[in-house]
């Protein structure tokens, strides 16, 4: 089974919702999550919960 674009049409049409002027990194990067976890802490503060 081979893929086309005709299988993809509705995945790839615009919304209208969307802002269009802003730059597909930015819209990602106002998404994105900064997460610093210092691990072996994160797990001394499990094992004292405990």
């Amino acid at each position: 089974m081979g893929l086309t674009t005709d299988d993809f049409e509705d995945f790839i049409a615009t919304d209208p919702a969307d802002d269009e002027t802003v730059p597909l990194g930015d819209a990602l990067e106002e998404l994105a999550v900064d997460i610093e976890v210092d691990s072996v802490e994160a797990v001394r503060d499990v094992r004292e919960r405990l």
